[in-house]
């Protein structure tokens, strides 16, 4: 069984996510919430994450973005021990 693709306003949301790393901001910028209270917003921007075609996409996202800088923690904390050596001497 193949896993139907994301909606336009899922899409934009886990662009957002990605770009923010605040759901209820992504959420805001995917779907109109001018009526809507905040623990609304909130709720809902709950629910998308829960949503195994939301998580499957953010991983991919998250996937291309680091292969795309070539960032991970195992590189940030070299970097960090490197910085921490040059400034003991």
């Amino acid at each position: 069984m193949t896993q139907r693709a994301c909606t336009l306003k899922q899409e934009t949301f886990c662009l957002a996510y990605i770009e923010t790393g605040n759901a209820c901001e992504a959420y805001r910028r995917a779907y109109d919430c001018e009526s809507m209270r905040e623990a609304t917003i909130s709720r809902e921007a709950s629910r998308l994450l829960d949503n195994p075609k939301i998580t499957t996409r953010l991983a991919e996202l998250r996937g291309a973005a680091q292969a795309a800088h070539g960032v991970t923690v195992a590189s940030l904390i070299a970097e960090l021990e490197e910085a921490r050596q040059v400034g003991r001497e």
